[in-house]
């Protein structure tokens, strides 16, 4: 992890410096029923995140959809911490030590149509390590590196959401649309990371009509 003489103005040393003030602790089992993190790469002096698209499946409320690396506990997971890094195999071929340390926990959300409560851990790939390749056919079509700058060019687009089609904010990375869940989290963690103070960790909230999409 780097350390409290890192240059706070690169932003992978920035980053290192954030998540030194986020939790590590387990995830009680009554906060959250599933977990994703949100793993970060240092890339022409910005950071990118890795992003999923999802695989067209019937019955998959995120079907086709831009995700991140995460899915629901198991029973076999003792936290959420291991159910993160267990997807994070699953789905795109990472091991546990892919992840800078342990993950640290950013918040709680709430993602619609399903209502799950959602842990969102934050961490730094490793270095000299890459997804293989190999990814759960049945849920992951591919993966692709999302730079964080993209998430400053927001257009309003129509999707089709629980409320029926209705315009969102989404944004494009080569053909890849980020939207609803995903584009939330990313931005409040992009907002924290450039924030000049951290700010206090986001607890779980009633959703509203636009946290719903």
């Amino acid at each position: 992890m780097t350390g409290t003489g890192a240059d706070p103005d690169d932003p992978w040393k920035r980053l290192g410096l954030r998540l030194e003030t986020l939790p590590t602790d387990p995830v009680p089992a009554d906060r959250a029923e599933a977990a994703v993190i949100v793993l970060a790469r240092s890339h022409d002096q910005g950071l990118e995140v890795l992003a999923e698209q999802r695989a067209q499946r019937d019955g998959d409320p995120w079907s086709g959809q831009v995700g991140l690396p995460g899915g629901r506990r198991d029973p076999q997971d003792r936290t959420l911490t291991d159910t993160v890094l267990r997807e994070l195999g699953e789905e795109v071929g990472l091991p546990s030590d892919a992840v800078e340390g342990p993950p640290r926990l950013f918040g709680i959300r709430r993602a619609r149509p399903s209502g799950l409560r959602v842990a969102v851990f934050l961490g730094r790939l490793a270095a000299a390590q890459m997804p293989t390749g190999r990814v759960d056919p049945e849920e992951i079509a591919g993966t692709f590196w999302l730079p964080f700058d993209e998430l400053r060019h927001v257009e309003s687009r129509p999707r089709s959401t629980i409320f029926g089609e209705l315009p969102v904010e989404t944004v494009e990375h080569d053909g890849h649309i980020v939207w609803g869940f995903t584009l939330r989290v990313l931005r409040d963690i992009q907002q924290w990371l450039e924030s000049p103070a951290p700010m206090p960790e986001p607890g779980p909230t009633a959703p509203t009509r636009s946290q719903a999409l």
